[in-house]
Protein backbone atom coordinates (compact mmCIF):
# COMPACT_ATOMS: atom_id res chain seq x y z
CA UNK A 1 0.00 0.00 0.00
CA UNK A 2 1.47 3.69 -0.76
CA UNK A 3 0.56 6.74 -0.60
CA UNK A 4 -0.75 7.78 -4.26
CA UNK A 5 -3.33 4.29 -4.07
CA UNK A 6 -4.99 5.53 -0.70
CA UNK A 7 -5.24 9.66 -2.11
CA UNK A 8 -6.82 7.74 -5.30
CA UNK A 9 -9.15 6.00 -2.83
CA UNK A 10 -9.85 9.02 -0.73
CA UNK A 11 -10.24 11.84 -3.88
CA UNK A 12 -12.98 9.33 -5.56
CA UNK A 13 -14.46 8.96 -1.83
CA UNK A 14 -14.96 12.59 -1.55
CA UNK A 15 -15.56 13.57 -5.17
CA UNK A 16 -18.02 10.54 -5.83
CA UNK A 17 -16.61 9.69 -9.49
CA UNK A 18 -13.63 8.77 -10.88
CA UNK A 19 -13.66 11.18 -13.49
CA UNK A 20 -13.83 13.97 -10.52
CA UNK A 21 -11.00 12.28 -8.43
CA UNK A 22 -8.67 12.12 -11.52
CA UNK A 23 -9.21 16.13 -12.37
CA UNK A 24 -8.72 17.13 -8.63
CA UNK A 25 -5.29 14.42 -8.34
CA UNK A 26 -4.49 16.16 -12.48
CA UNK A 27 -4.12 12.48 -13.74
CA UNK A 28 -6.25 10.69 -15.80
CA UNK A 29 -9.50 8.36 -15.14
CA UNK A 30 -7.51 4.76 -16.29
CA UNK A 31 -4.78 5.77 -13.36
CA UNK A 32 -7.48 6.15 -10.45
CA UNK A 33 -8.75 2.90 -11.76
CA UNK A 34 -5.92 1.37 -11.68
CA UNK A 35 -4.74 2.46 -8.17
CA UNK A 36 -7.90 1.77 -6.68
CA UNK A 37 -8.07 -2.06 -8.04
CA UNK A 38 -4.23 -2.19 -6.42
CA UNK A 39 -5.58 -1.23 -3.14
CA UNK A 40 -8.51 -3.37 -3.09
CA UNK A 41 -6.32 -6.31 -4.19
CA UNK A 42 -4.50 -5.44 -1.18
CA UNK A 43 -6.95 -5.02 1.22
CA UNK A 44 -8.56 -8.39 0.18
CA UNK A 45 -11.99 -6.65 -0.36
CA UNK A 46 -13.52 -4.19 -2.75
CA UNK A 47 -14.11 -0.57 -2.01
CA UNK A 48 -17.03 0.12 -4.39
CA UNK A 49 -19.51 -1.21 -6.53
CA UNK A 50 -21.68 0.06 -9.08
CA UNK A 51 -25.33 0.61 -8.98
CA UNK A 52 -26.66 1.58 -12.11
CA UNK A 53 -24.30 4.80 -13.25
CA UNK A 54 -23.24 5.56 -9.39
CA UNK A 55 -20.32 4.08 -7.69
CA UNK A 56 -21.37 3.57 -4.37
CA UNK A 57 -18.61 2.42 -1.10
CA UNK A 58 -18.83 -0.59 0.41
CA UNK A 59 -19.00 -1.25 3.56
CA UNK A 60 -15.75 -2.48 3.82
CA UNK A 61 -14.85 0.89 1.65
CA UNK A 62 -16.52 2.96 4.45
CA UNK A 63 -14.92 1.33 7.27
CA UNK A 64 -11.93 1.75 5.59
CA UNK A 65 -12.41 5.42 4.64
CA UNK A 66 -13.06 6.10 8.21
CA UNK A 67 -9.32 5.02 8.74
CA UNK A 68 -7.90 6.46 5.86
CA UNK A 69 -9.42 10.13 7.23
CA UNK A 70 -8.31 10.13 10.65
CA UNK A 71 -4.65 9.41 8.89
CA UNK A 72 -5.46 12.51 6.74
CA UNK A 73 -6.09 14.89 9.64
CA UNK A 74 -3.23 13.83 11.50
CA UNK A 75 -1.40 14.81 8.27
CA UNK A 76 -2.35 18.19 7.97
CA UNK A 77 -1.31 18.44 11.91
CA UNK A 78 2.16 17.57 10.63
CA UNK A 79 2.00 20.15 7.97
CA UNK A 80 0.86 22.74 10.17
CA UNK A 81 3.61 21.40 12.73
CA UNK A 82 6.20 21.77 9.60
CA UNK A 83 4.79 24.78 8.70
CA UNK A 84 5.20 26.12 12.59
CA UNK A 85 8.69 25.07 12.88
CA UNK A 86 9.53 26.75 9.55
CA UNK A 87 8.16 29.81 10.19
CA UNK A 88 8.86 30.26 14.41
CA UNK A 89 11.85 27.25 14.86
CA UNK A 90 11.52 25.50 17.76
CA UNK A 91 10.19 28.34 19.62
CA UNK A 92 12.89 29.25 22.30
CA UNK A 93 15.94 31.39 21.69
CA UNK A 94 18.83 30.64 24.50
CA UNK A 95 20.89 34.09 24.05
CA UNK A 96 24.39 34.52 25.65
CA UNK A 97 25.90 38.25 26.09
CA UNK A 98 28.39 40.43 27.31
CA UNK A 99 26.98 42.58 30.47
CA UNK A 100 27.03 45.97 28.37
CA UNK A 101 24.66 44.12 25.79
CA UNK A 102 22.43 42.57 28.05
CA UNK A 103 21.88 46.02 29.77
CA UNK A 104 21.94 48.37 26.46
CA UNK A 105 20.52 47.03 23.09
CA UNK A 106 18.98 43.71 24.00
CA UNK A 107 16.23 44.41 26.35
CA UNK A 108 14.97 46.61 23.17
CA UNK A 109 15.96 43.90 20.61
CA UNK A 110 14.00 41.40 22.73
CA UNK A 111 10.94 44.30 22.89
CA UNK A 112 10.97 44.58 19.43
CA UNK A 113 11.07 40.87 18.45
CA UNK A 114 8.05 40.15 20.72
CA UNK A 115 5.88 41.84 18.80
CA UNK A 116 5.83 39.56 15.87
CA UNK A 117 7.18 36.62 17.87
CA UNK A 118 4.78 36.67 21.06
CA UNK A 119 4.80 33.07 21.21
CA UNK A 120 8.70 32.78 21.61
CA UNK A 121 10.30 31.96 25.06
CA UNK A 122 13.49 33.77 25.24
CA UNK A 123 16.18 33.61 27.67
CA UNK A 124 19.22 35.71 28.44
CA UNK A 125 22.14 34.68 29.96
CA UNK A 126 25.55 37.27 30.62
CA UNK A 127 28.55 36.71 31.40
CA UNK A 128 32.44 37.57 29.98
CA UNK A 129 33.00 37.37 26.61
CA UNK A 130 35.20 34.21 27.08
CA UNK A 131 32.05 32.36 28.49
CA UNK A 132 29.90 33.24 25.99
CA UNK A 133 31.56 31.97 23.77
CA UNK A 134 32.13 28.57 25.61
CA UNK A 135 28.21 28.56 26.04
CA UNK A 136 27.67 29.07 22.81
CA UNK A 137 30.09 26.27 21.44
CA UNK A 138 28.54 23.83 24.15
CA UNK A 139 25.44 24.76 22.59
CA UNK A 140 23.94 25.47 25.58
CA UNK A 141 23.18 29.27 24.02
CA UNK A 142 21.89 29.12 20.36
CA UNK A 143 23.94 32.52 20.02
CA UNK A 144 26.02 34.65 21.51
CA UNK A 145 26.87 38.36 21.27
CA UNK A 146 30.50 39.51 22.99
CA UNK A 147 32.60 42.74 22.86
CA UNK A 148 35.79 41.13 21.97
CA UNK A 149 37.14 37.72 20.52
CA UNK A 150 40.15 35.73 21.73
CA UNK A 151 43.23 34.57 20.24
CA UNK A 152 41.22 31.14 20.13
CA UNK A 153 37.47 30.62 20.38
CA UNK A 154 37.34 26.99 19.22
CA UNK A 155 33.90 25.81 18.45
CA UNK A 156 32.48 28.77 17.34
CA UNK A 157 32.34 31.74 14.42
CA UNK A 158 32.08 34.95 14.86
CA UNK A 159 30.56 38.19 12.02
CA UNK A 160 31.08 41.65 13.53
CA UNK A 161 27.63 43.41 13.81
CA UNK A 162 28.77 46.38 15.48
CA UNK A 163 31.39 49.18 15.23
CA UNK A 164 30.27 51.95 17.11
CA UNK A 165 32.67 55.02 18.31
CA UNK A 166 32.72 55.76 21.66
CA UNK A 167 31.66 58.33 23.63
CA UNK A 168 32.73 60.19 26.92
CA UNK A 169 30.59 60.91 29.71
CA UNK A 170 30.74 62.87 32.30
CA UNK A 171 28.80 64.27 35.15
CA UNK A 172 26.41 67.09 34.21
CA UNK A 173 27.63 70.56 34.68
CA UNK A 174 30.91 69.29 34.51
CA UNK A 175 33.49 71.15 32.56
CA UNK A 176 34.02 68.84 29.74
CA UNK A 177 30.27 70.09 28.87
CA UNK A 178 31.73 73.13 26.68
CA UNK A 179 33.39 70.87 24.22
CA UNK A 180 31.76 69.17 21.34
CA UNK A 181 34.32 66.96 21.10
CA UNK A 182 36.40 65.52 24.26
CA UNK A 183 40.25 64.58 23.20
CA UNK A 184 42.84 62.05 25.47
CA UNK A 185 44.50 65.27 26.67
CA UNK A 186 40.92 66.92 27.61
CA UNK A 187 41.02 64.20 30.36
CA UNK A 188 44.19 64.67 31.34
CA UNK A 189 44.52 64.69 35.69
CA UNK A 190 40.30 63.21 35.77
CA UNK A 191 39.22 60.84 37.76
CA UNK A 192 38.76 58.15 35.52
CA UNK A 193 36.20 55.30 36.43
CA UNK A 194 37.47 51.82 34.04
CA UNK A 195 36.58 48.17 33.59
CA UNK A 196 37.49 45.96 35.65
CA UNK A 197 41.17 44.77 35.23
CA UNK A 198 40.96 41.69 33.37
CA UNK A 199 38.29 42.83 30.92
CA UNK A 200 39.54 43.12 27.36
CA UNK A 201 37.70 46.42 26.58
CA UNK A 202 39.61 47.86 29.76
CA UNK A 203 42.97 46.83 28.30
CA UNK A 204 42.10 48.53 24.77
CA UNK A 205 41.59 51.97 26.32
CA UNK A 206 44.35 51.36 28.37
CA UNK A 207 46.73 51.25 25.57
CA UNK A 208 45.25 54.15 23.79
CA UNK A 209 45.78 56.42 26.50
CA UNK A 210 49.30 54.85 27.24
CA UNK A 211 50.54 56.10 23.63
CA UNK A 212 49.55 59.44 24.59
CA UNK A 213 51.42 59.36 27.54
CA UNK A 214 48.10 58.52 30.47
CA UNK A 215 47.35 61.47 32.61
CA UNK A 216 44.04 60.02 34.03
CA UNK A 217 44.00 59.73 37.37
CA UNK A 218 42.65 55.50 37.95
CA UNK A 219 41.13 54.68 41.65
CA UNK A 220 38.00 53.47 40.59
CA UNK A 221 36.94 50.73 39.03
CA UNK A 222 33.80 48.78 37.87
CA UNK A 223 32.91 45.17 36.58
CA UNK A 224 30.08 46.51 33.86
CA UNK A 225 29.64 49.89 32.03
CA UNK A 226 26.22 50.20 33.24
CA UNK A 227 27.36 50.65 36.69
CA UNK A 228 29.81 53.21 35.44
CA UNK A 229 27.56 55.33 33.89
CA UNK A 230 25.46 55.39 37.29
CA UNK A 231 28.98 56.00 39.19
CA UNK A 232 29.71 58.97 37.11
CA UNK A 233 26.13 60.15 37.34
CA UNK A 234 26.85 60.83 41.27
CA UNK A 235 29.90 62.76 40.05
CA UNK A 236 32.78 60.29 40.87
CA UNK A 237 34.45 60.57 37.90
CA UNK A 238 34.60 60.54 33.96
CA UNK A 239 34.55 57.36 31.56
CA UNK A 240 34.55 56.22 28.17
CA UNK A 241 32.02 53.66 26.95
CA UNK A 242 30.00 52.60 24.24
CA UNK A 243 26.83 54.74 23.13
CA UNK A 244 24.56 52.19 23.33
CA UNK A 245 25.19 51.55 27.43
CA UNK A 246 25.03 55.68 27.62
CA UNK A 247 21.68 56.17 25.88
CA UNK A 248 20.38 53.88 28.41
CA UNK A 249 21.37 56.37 31.44
CA UNK A 250 21.16 59.90 29.90
CA UNK A 251 18.46 59.92 33.01
CA UNK A 252 21.02 59.08 35.80
CA UNK A 253 23.22 62.59 35.57
CA UNK A 254 25.26 62.17 32.57
CA UNK A 255 26.22 64.08 30.38
CA UNK A 256 27.80 62.48 26.53
CA UNK A 257 30.11 63.86 24.00
CA UNK A 258 31.94 61.73 21.43
CA UNK A 259 34.65 60.75 21.96
CA UNK A 260 37.49 62.27 19.18
CA UNK A 261 40.04 59.77 19.38
CA UNK A 262 40.05 56.62 17.19
CA UNK A 263 38.22 54.51 19.19
CA UNK A 264 34.96 51.91 19.02
CA UNK A 265 33.28 49.51 20.88
CA UNK A 266 32.48 45.85 18.87
CA UNK A 267 30.05 43.59 18.97
CA UNK A 268 30.26 40.38 17.88
CA UNK A 269 27.19 37.87 17.08
CA UNK A 270 28.64 34.28 17.81
CA UNK A 271 27.30 30.66 16.43
CA UNK A 272 28.49 27.45 17.11
CA UNK A 273 30.61 26.02 14.49
CA UNK A 274 29.37 23.24 12.32
CA UNK A 275 25.65 23.75 13.71
CA UNK A 276 22.73 25.40 11.04
CA UNK A 277 21.49 28.56 12.45
CA UNK A 278 17.51 28.40 13.24
CA UNK A 279 15.20 30.60 11.71
CA UNK A 280 14.35 32.50 15.33
CA UNK A 281 18.06 32.59 15.83
CA UNK A 282 18.68 34.15 12.29
CA UNK A 283 15.86 36.64 12.80
CA UNK A 284 17.02 37.95 16.07
CA UNK A 285 20.50 38.10 14.43
CA UNK A 286 19.15 40.29 11.56
CA UNK A 287 17.27 42.54 13.80
CA UNK A 288 20.26 42.99 16.11
CA UNK A 289 22.27 43.92 13.19
CA UNK A 290 19.50 46.08 11.81
CA UNK A 291 19.43 48.05 15.36
CA UNK A 292 23.40 48.60 15.51
CA UNK A 293 23.08 50.26 12.37
CA UNK A 294 20.74 52.40 12.94
CA UNK A 295 22.49 53.41 16.48
CA UNK A 296 25.42 54.28 14.21
CA UNK A 297 23.54 56.21 11.78
CA UNK A 298 21.42 58.35 14.44
CA UNK A 299 25.03 59.11 16.01
CA UNK A 300 26.70 60.45 12.85
CA UNK A 301 23.63 62.68 12.78
CA UNK A 302 23.90 63.90 16.09
CA UNK A 303 27.27 64.52 15.84
CA UNK A 304 26.87 66.58 12.21
CA UNK A 305 24.08 68.58 13.96
CA UNK A 306 26.66 69.31 17.15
Amino acid sequence: MNFKQVEAFRAVMLSGSMTAAAEALHTSQPNISRLIAQLERLNGFSLFERIGSRLVPTDEGTAFFNEVDRAFIGLRNLEHSARHIRQLGTGRIRIGAVPSLSLSVLPRAIQRFREGHEQVAISLHTSDSTTVARWVASQFCDFGLVSFIGEETPGVRARLIGDLPAVCIFPKGHRLAALERVGIDDLAGEEFVSLAHDDGTRRRIDRLFLQHGDRRKLSLEAPYAAIICAMVGTGLGVSIVSPLVAQGYLHAGIEVRPFAADFSFTSYLLYADHRPQNNLGSRFATLLQAMFLEERMQGGAAETAG
